[in-house]
């Protein structure tokens, strides 16, 4: 992990967008899109990010201590996560598929996971669903909870879970342009391509937000 998965961490762990990133940067959206490529920002506007977010350079800069690697559960050995966060409990209610889309999965009894309280109290109706492929693994590895809050409403550049034509269930980057949806994986694999769904088309398409990442175990 480095720059480009610390950057999405962050625009996933705030829920902004990386036109509101440029902004509080001092930056043009396409620099945000070129850190996320493995550009290197300056010092002035990394330290503009944390200025604003309350974090350190290493949470933006580091790919062992980083962003992304606190999010995900990754920390180094001599490192001890933050406690005493307030949590409460989402049912885990089935899988996502971030590969292929496929049927989506769901479970007879829905055990539960510990999230941060922050996101129930901003949406009571939020749930976990675990992350199967690696079609987002620059993002989300497989195998983390990703937290989805239906009562949000998702905007163009988040990441979502869509539901294709009451089938497909599947996790990917939405931009949405003149109506036309785009739906992009974040992989390491270069294999994975954009799914294109035009405004005429005749899909039944339904989004809802993820907010947040982390592994199934409790932190």
């Amino acid at each position: 992990m480095g720059i480009p998965e610390n950057i999405d961490a962050l625009l996933v762990k705030y829920d902004i967008t990386q036109d509101h990133l440029a902004r509080i940067a001092g930056v043009t959206s396409g620099a945000i899109s070129g850190w996320r490529k493995g550009s290197t920002p300056r010092r002035r506007n990394v330290q503009a990010i944390c200025d604003y977010f309350g974090l350190s350079e290493d949470d933006i800069l580091s790919s062992g201590a980083g962003l992304a690697a606190k999010e995900h559960g990754r920390f180094p050995s001599n490192r001890i996560p933050v406690k005493g966060m307030p949590m409460g409990r989402v049912p885990l209610v089935g899988n996502t598929h971030a590969g292929k889309p496929c049927l989506p999965e769901e479970l007879d009894e829905f055990p539960e996971v510990l999230v941060p309280q922050f996101l129930l109290d901003r949406d009571p109706g939020s749930y976990g669903l675990e992350v199967d492929g690696d079609c987002m693994d620059r993002v989300c590895p497989p195998g983390m909870v990703a937290v989805v809050q239906p009562g949000v409403p998702a905007s163009s550049g988040d990441v979502v879970v869509a539901t294709i034509d009451g089938a497909d269930s599947i996790m990917r980057r939405m931009t949405v342009i003149n109506g036309d949806l785009i739906l992009s994986p974040e992989s390491h694999n270069p294999d994975h391509e954009n799914m294109y769904i035009a405004a005429q088309d005749d899909r039944q398409v339904h989004v809802e937000h993820v907010a947040y990442f982390q592994s199934r175990e409790a932190f």
